[in-house]
């Protein structure tokens, strides 16, 4: 179950599942995947991110950056990529109301590329579940 209390950055109730939807103007194919998001209990600005793609599990430390009262950064690199291994999460409160009634408690987006070069690219759409809305499918399921 995700943790429904985001901005507080606790997330203790386990991993925060990130889906992730390609961007239609992304140059490149983009598998369907999605990552999980654990924070560090030893350390409230870092957290760990698992990419899930298919059976592939690549999983990296990152360093969360809080902005504003309703937005968060996660920003890290995923060492075993060659090409786009930095990324840029970025996630807000400030969803529609049509995200809202979709289920989601965060929106934002994903920016792959390299950080040395200062080349990012929207790759893909990210959206964070309201914990009640996957309960209340849970059980309707």
């Amino acid at each position: 179950m995700m943790g429904c209390n985001w901005m507080t950055l606790d997330l203790t109730s386990g991993d925060n599942v990130v889906l992730l939807f390609p961007e239609e103007g992304w140059a490149r194919s983009a598998s369907s995947s999605y990552w999980t998001l654990q924070p560090c209990w030893w350390r409230r600005s870092r957290c760990k991110v698992v990419e899930v793609a298919g059976t592939r599990r690549h999983s990296t430390q990152a360093r969360m950056v809080v902005s504003g009262v309703n937005a968060v950064y996660i920003v890290g690199t995923f060492k075993h990529l060659g090409t786009d291994a930095d990324f840029k999460l970025y996630l807000t409160t400030n969803v529609t109301q049509a995200d809202f009634n979709m289920g989601y408690t965060m929106t934002g987006t994903l920016e792959r590329g390299s950080r040395s070069t200062n080349t990012f690219q929207m790759t893909h759409f990210a959206v964070l579940r309201r914990c009640d809305h996957e309960t209340h499918h849970l059980k309707t399921a």
